[in-house]
């Protein structure tokens, strides 16, 4: 008796699953990543020369740095 073959359905919902999970995730942290680069910049025009400006900016320069673009990108290829 041959060996019953187990459903594959199962197998490509988790993918999908996880697909739309990982594209929320990043949409997520992309929002985040945005809204904390507005805060920076608003308080970048409040701020006077000097080294507050400085470590705002040097802030501005890390968050900028970290930005998931790589997910972004992989995330749009893997549309559901």
């Amino acid at each position: 008796m041959p060996k019953s073959k187990p459903p594959r359905r199962r197998k490509i919902r988790r993918g999908n699953d996880l697909r739309v999970l990982m594209i929320e995730g990043v949409r997520s942290a992309l929002a985040l990543n945005d809204a904390i680069l507005a805060k920076i910049d608003d308080q970048l025009g409040k701020t006077p020369k000097g080294p507050a400006r400085t470590a705002l900016l040097a802030w501005r320069a890390e968050v900028k740095s970290h930005r998931p673009g790589l997910l972004e990108n992989r995330a749009d290829a893997m549309k559901p």
